[in-house]
């Protein structure tokens, strides 16, 4: 790969970032205390395979249900455990 080529590419992997941070459902502090709750929450109680530690956050800190939970399902957040193993994934990978 020529270096014209690998900053075309480096250029776009930025933009596909900044995309992605866009389109965060809340702010960096709020999804890292989200995704440290619910964390907490499966590492003690397991994952019964719904949304019920995801959901009380969101309630507890105001949240818009909706918009969170269709953020999570688009990158793999299903359930708690899931929210945790992927859709945390993709916000460090991108914050």
């Amino acid at each position: 790969m020529n270096s014209n080529d690998r900053d075309r590419k480096k250029e776009w992997k930025r933009e596909q970032r900044q995309l992605a941070r866009a389109a965060f459902p809340m702010s960096d502090p709020l999804l890292e205390s989200l995704f440290n709750m619910v964390n907490e929450h499966v590492e003690d109680s397991g994952c019964d395979h719904t949304f019920r530690f995801t959901k009380h956050w969101i309630a507890e800190h105001r949240q818009a249900e909706a918009s969170v939970l269709d953020w999570l399902n688009s990158h793999g957040g299903f359930c708690d455990c899931e929210v945790i193993a992927n859709a945390a994934d993709h916000w460090e990978q991108n914050r």
